[in-house]
């Protein structure tokens, strides 16, 4: 018998990892507040589902793909219609979207007063990534409830690090950000420098793959690039702000709280924030 596995937020990575299971065989229950990707997924064979209740009513492990901390407590926390009002005895959670240390915590508790289990596990790779199965996964929680749900995460990722306790994989994946988000910005600010200088983008992208300056960044950058400076454009102050510069605005909370000086990620988002990254609005860079 296949494992059911639920995936709720069908978004930019929802929608591809769901997809995904489904071609690895899995029986896949799906929600999304967007009628059409539930559509579509049920045409692939997955089961329409119509709350996070009913998703974890069919669900053995459930995915949360959801955009943000009040998305992700809505689905599992809601007193009609969430995870928790349906969630099975020992059915895992695995929470892939980036939060934060604290709030999973707080999750951990809600799910075990329920006898469930859950998983931080945050999601590197981007779109093409999850349609490929080739996520990176960094993992926190007891490593009996990895193993239990390795088959799951092996269909949808090729890099799975289990970094510790629950709230480990969200304070790596935030380390990761931080690390990625400056990468983007700097590469950005080289390009454009060698730009004005008379290199082109294109002989200086050469170079920087021929040294030590290469990067995983750099190896992505003609399909991802784009999206990524679209990240660092300006936008409404009301309006939320893209992965990117959350991501950023959860590391300086953290850091905040473990009282850890972070001197470029502090201007980092700083510049994010303002839109005023060097070289963002250069197409050819």
């Amino acid at each position: 018998m296949p494992l059911n596995v639920g995936v709720i937020g069908l978004g930019v990575l929802g929608k591809p990892v769901a997809e995904r299971l489904i071609q690895q065989g899995f029986s896949v229950a799906v929600f999304d507040i967007r009628d059409e990707p539930v559509a579509d997924l049920e045409a692939a064979g997955a089961i329409a589902c119509y709350s996070p209740a009913e998703v974890a009513l069919k669900s053995e492990f459930i995915l949360t793909l959801v955009s943000d901390r009040a998305q992700t407590e809505d689905v599992i926390l809601a007193p009609a219609d969430g995870i928790l009002t349906t969630l099975k005895e020992e059915a895992v959670v695995i929470i892939g979207s980036t939060l934060g240390p604290a709030v999973v915590h707080e999750l951990a508790g809600a799910i075990g007063a329920r006898a469930g289990e859950i998983l931080d596990a945050p999601i590197s790779g981007g779109y093409l990534a999850a349609r490929d199965g080739t996520l990176s996964m960094m993992i926190g929680g007891r490593q009996a409830v990895l193993d239990r749900a390795m088959p799951v995460l092996k269909a949808i990722a090729n890099r799975i690090t289990r970094a510790g306790g629950v709230g480990t994989g969200q304070a790596a994946k935030l380390a990761h950000q931080l690390v990625f988000s400056l990468n983007v910005m700097a590469l950005l600010e080289g390009l454009a420098l060698g730009s004005a200088a008379g290199v082109e983008p294109a002989v200086l992208k050469a170079i920087l793959k021929d040294g030590i300056a290469n990067s995983a960044v750099l190896g992505l950058w003609d399909d991802l690039g784009p999206r990524w400076k679209d990240m660092l454009k300006a936008t409404n102050p009301d309006a939320t702000p893209p992965n990117m510069r959350k991501d950023l605005h959860l590391v300086l909370e953290l850091a905040h709280e473990l009282g850890v000086t972070l001197y470029l990620g502090t201007q980092g988002s700083l510049i994010a924030d303002a839109g005023v990254a060097t070289g963002h609005k250069e197409p050819g860079l």
